[in-house]
C-alpha cells in the first residue's frame, strides 16, 4: 500500500515537473533520436522509451538523459535511487530532494537501497550544470569514461 502512494506521488511530482520545467524542452522529437549515431545517447534514450512504451516529454530529457547515462530504470524504485545519487551528487534540485524525503518518510526501509546510490553519487564528475543535452550524438560508453560514471 505504501508503494502505490510513493507511486501516486512519483506520478504527480512527474506531471508537475513536466508543467514547471515548459520552457525547458528541447528542439529534438523521438523521431529524431531514432535517427542518431548507433551507441549515441539519444539513440540509447529512444530505444529505451520505445522499448518499455514510455513517453518522450521534451521538458523532461535532461532528467532522462541522467536515467540513461548513469544506467537507472525509469520505474519508481529507480527514480528514488537516482535522486539519491543526484543528491550525492549535488546535482539533485530543491524538488527532487523533497521528493526524495518523502518518498522516504512513507518507506523508511528503503532508506538501505539508496545509501549505495548516494555514495556512487558523490565520487561521479559534479553533473549539475553540465549541458547533457550536448552529449546526445556521443557515444554513451565514452561519455560515461569522460565523466568518470561508474
Amino acid at each position: 500500500m505504501r508503494w502505490k502512494l510513493v507511486e501516486w506521488l512519483s506520478i504527480k511530482a512527474t506531471n508537475l515537473s513536466n508543467v514547471l520545467l515548459k520552457s525547458r524542452g528541447c528542439k529534438l522529437s523521438l523521431t529524431d533520436l531514432s535517427k542518431l549515431n548507433s551507441n549515441s545517447l539519444g539513440l540509447s534514450l529512444h530505444n529505451y522509451l520505445v522499448e518499455n512504451s514510455l513517453d518522450f516529454k521534451t521538458n523532461l530529457i535532461r532528467h532522462d538523459i541522467k536515467h540513461i547515462l548513469l544506467s537507472y530504470r525509469m520505474e519508481i524504485q529507480e527514480e528514488l535511487k537516482i535522486c539519491a545519487f543526484l543528491t550525492g551528487n549535488k546535482s539533485n534540485s530543491l524538488f527532487g530532494m523533497i521528493y526524495l524525503l518523502v518518498c522516504i518518510t512513507i518507506v523508511p526501509e528503503y532508506l538501505f537501497q539508496l545509501a549505495p546510490e548516494y555514495r556512487r553519487g558523490k565520487i561521479i564528475k559534479y553533473l549539475k550544470g553540465l549541458d547533457l543535452e550536448s552529449y546526445i550524438n556521443q557515444d554513451l560508453d565514452l561519455i560515461r569514461v569522460k565523466l568518470n560514471i561508474i
